[in-house]
């Protein structure tokens, strides 16, 4: 039976992390093995991905006094150290207490003949100055201090050398939570009252229209608010993307990479719950959860279709507006998903990905009406997933005309003749890329 507690489902989840697997599949089914209440709930959460986004750093940190390293301890008492180190260089946590605590968690998973070691190392550890670390050369630099993997390193070094170190420590919207308000039930003012009401902190409006900035104290899903569908949880250029489809009610429209289900739904409230949505996804359970958020959402105008939007399927319609949000390599949400921090990015499987997003944009190209719109987004800052993909599109296909519609993308943004970029350095949100464009009327 494990420990229980907030620090103790933290360590079993970042344990469990360190076999593979989602991290938010990870910390989920840990915490439903525990009954937490809504604030022990966000505390296990906030240091196991503190954690996970400053791994690199923890890890040089205690490698100072590991002689053996990091890598021999017992897997426990690798994610207490870490853990313990975590909570009080990034959490505002007092020392002797997550020392004390961590000791008790090393006797608690049974390692109680590491309890003196833990207790010397955090000591030690959580006084350690960075600042007076010396590194080989900058990719090092950026991997200690901005905790990634060398790939992703190296990539942020050749392409955003000035930035590189800020986009691997920079939180996205402040650090709070993104919201988007359900135009069909309430507007953007009348929803930060309630959340205020509901006691959620810092509640402002956002940079992009209907969006709404808060921190919560558990989760966002336990607002009543969000259980009767009055917002959902989006980041504020998923928002944007889906603002720039420009949906109108009555059209048809597809999202052809939907799940899990944000964009769709804000393109439903856009067309007002009128005319045909089908939104898409490659697997069931994928396309589950897009059902699932549009109910909560009482949307009556989306159809939900399981298909892979890189081949031909004959049962798609003509539509009038089409999203491609394709997959990527995300480096634009390094702080939201802290495991893309260390991807591989090796050619052959970057290759294949671009191959991927190439496809869907030429199936979309051919399911879209003459004189229609397509939006491509990703939620990376990747030269050759975005501009690249668009230009090489372009030669592809001279029917098509990038479009970028005016007044609707916030200070900040990079606007160039193949779409619109977002990097966290530049606009405080999440790191995106958004093209429009008008295929040629027959």
């Amino acid at each position: 039976m494990r420990p229980a507690g907030a620090r103790a489902a933290a360590v079993s989840a970042l344990v469990r992390q360190e076999q593979g697997g989602f991290s938010n599949l990870v910390l989920d089914a840990e915490l439903r093995r525990q009954a937490l209440s809504g604030r022990d709930k966000a505390f296990a959460g906030a240091v196991f991905y503190t954690v996970l986004e400053r791994q690199n750093t923890l890890d040089y940190i205690l490698g100072n006094f590991l002689p053996k390293g990091i890598a021999r301890l017992d897997p426990p008492v690798r994610a207490i150290l870490r853990s313990g180190l975590a909570q009080a260089r990034y959490m505002q946590v007092p020392v002797s207490a997550a020392v004390n605590e961590a000791v008790k968690l090393t006797r608690a998973f049974g390692k109680s003949s590491a309890s003196g070691l833990v207790n010397a190392v955090l000591r030690r550890a959580c006084n350690f100055d960075l600042n007076q670390a010396v590194f080989s050369d900058e990719i090092e630099k950026l991997m200690v201090l901005g905790s990634a993997g060398r790939p992703v390193a190296e990539f942020l070094h050749t392409y955003y050398p000035e930035e590189a170190l800020d986009i691997l420590t920079r939180t996205a919207d402040g650090g709070l939570t993104a919201l988007r308000v359900n135009p069909l039930k309430m507007s953007a003012q009348e929803l930060m009252e309630q959340l205020e009401a509901e006691g959620a902190k810092k509640v402002r409006a956002g940079a992009v229209p209907g969006s709404v900035l808060a921190r919560f104290e558990g989760s966002p899903a336990e607002s009543k608010l969000f259980r009767e569908g009055c917002f959902h949880v989006e980041g504020q250029t998923s928002q944007l993307a889906a603002l720039c489809v420009g949906a109108q009610p009555g059209e048809i429209v597809l999202d052809l990479c939907a799940a899990p289900g944000g964009k769709t739904i804000a393109l439903a409230e856009e067309m007002k719950d009128s005319g045909r949505l089908i939104s898409c996804d490659v697997t069931e359970p994928r396309v589950g959860l897009i059902r699932a958020a549009v109910e909560r959402m009482g949307l009556h105008c989306v159809e939900t279709l399981c298909s892979d939007a890189s081949r031909p399927n004959p049962s798609l319609p003509k539509a009038d507006r089409i999203l491609a949000d394709v997959p990527c390599s995300g480096l634009g949400i390094l702080a939201k998903k802290p495991d893309i921090r260390y991807k591989t990015l090796d050619g052959s499987r970057h290759r294949e990905l671009l191959d991927t997003q190439s496809a869907i944009l030429d199936q979309a190209a051919g399911l879209l009406k003459p004189g229609g719109r397509l939006v491509y987004s990703t939620c990376t800052i990747h030269p050759e997933e975005n501009e690249g993909q668009i230009e090489k599109f372009l030669a592809r296909r001279p029917d098509f005309k990038v479009r970028l519609p005016e007044g609707l993308f916030p200070g900040g943004m990079t606007l160039g003749p193949c779409g619109a970029l977002s990097v966290p350095t530049r606009t405080g949100m999440d790191g995106f890329f958004i093209c429009v464009m008008q295929k040629d009327a027959e």
